[in-house]
């Protein structure tokens, strides 16, 4: 995958996302940083790729590491200031302090049942 582009980047990294939720391992710290690189060579080709920003920005979520998945979904916001999606990710990564543990993993669980249900449809 020389010079795969960011979307083919993007499926890959999709694709291994989508067993390892389905295997229930998506907390995993070695799961999430063993996909990670596929995401940011496809950062690298497009900078404005917003799957990528979406999908990394939720598996760093997913890992405790919230004040890095707030700097993508930032990113996403600013290219797109009026998508209901990206203004409900910022909401919960920005939210209430008292709150946010719970709204994220609100948030998440979500995420994961829409990304093994949309597999399933395709």
């Amino acid at each position: 995958m020389d010079n795969a582009t960011a979307t083919e980047l993007w499926a890959k990294a999709r694709e291994q996302w989508r067993e390892a939720v389905e295997l229930g391992l998506h907390d995993s710290e070695d799961i999430v940083y063993g996909i990670l690189p596929l995401l940011v060579q496809g950062l690298r080709e497009d900078p404005d790729h917003l799957p990528s920003l979406d999908l990394l920005s939720d598996m760093l979520m997913e890992i405790g590491a919230y004040e890095e998945a707030v700097e993508f979904a930032e990113k996403m916001c600013d290219l797109m200031p009026d998508d209901a999606d990206c203004q409900r990710k910022w909401s919960v990564l920005t939210g209430e302090e008292n709150n946010r543990r719970r709204a994220i993993r609100v948030y998440l669980h979500q995420k994961r049942l829409w990304l093994t249900k949309s597999a399933g449809e395709g």
